[in-house]
């Protein structure tokens, strides 16, 4: 699989653009929201000669979806999240204006992930994993194949996510590293919404933030 990251808008969240060699692709937290993020993600699209299957949100935060609507308009993907992420994603322009981001009228999703959900593109598969905690509507996408797993803000390196934002819950958030991320192999990367990559065996043995190890 090959797996591009652009690091979109003020808030720096980090777009990722999986791809195989069949040319589908999905695309993760879109957050590009200026005409030049734009046209970075449609150039590198067309070098490619990419297919968009999907858009896949890991979490409802503005950040992470103002690009949903520009994506949705020039590739016409299906758009994925969890259906506990409706009650913030309902009110994104309210948050688009209080963040600083132009109003947007964001797209319906076409479908609800659950936990234990596999999404599939080209030859890929990918396993929902839900995971509260940062806010309602969390989840992570798994490949045990690529040995990856894509944490949107729930866990960085040596970091983990905020909790005082709505439906935020620490107690729940650390169930969630604790059940669904650190249960998985030391060498599996995680990719997260914001900052560098790391492994789940270094933030197991060594992020401060961690309640349970």
């Amino acid at each position: 699989m090959d797996i591009k990251v652009f690091h979109f808008n003020p808030i720096m969240v980090n777009t990722y653009v999986l791809s195989d060699e069949t040319g589908e692709a999905v695309i993760v937290d879109p957050g590009n929201c200026r005409s030049y993020e734009d046209e970075q993600i449609r150039e590198y699209v067309a070098s490619k000669n990419l297919a968009v299957k999907y858009v896949i949100n890991t979490h409802p935060h503005i950040d992470h979806i103002i690009g949903n609507p520009w994506c949705v308009a020039e590739y016409r993907p299906q758009v994925l999240m969890h259906e506990d992420s409706m009650p913030i994603y309902d009110k994104a322009s309210v948050y688009a204006i209080a963040f600083g981001f132009e109003a947007v009228d964001m797209p319906a999703p076409d479908r609800f992930l659950k936990d234990g959900d596999m999404v599939g593109f080209g030859n890929q598969s990918l396993s929902i994993l839900y995971t509260p905690g940062h806010c309602d509507g969390s989840i992570c996408l798994y490949s045990d194949e690529n040995r990856f797993v894509i944490t949107g803000d729930l866990i960085f390196e040596m970091s983990v996510g905020r909790c005082d934002l709505p439906t935020g819950n620490e107690e729940v958030l650390q169930r969630s590293i604790r059940d669904k991320i650190l249960t998985l192999a030391d060498e599996v990367t995680v990719l997260p919404g914001h900052g560098d990559s790391t492994t789940v065996g270094r933030e197991r043995r060594m992020n401060p933030y961690l309640a349970y190890k």
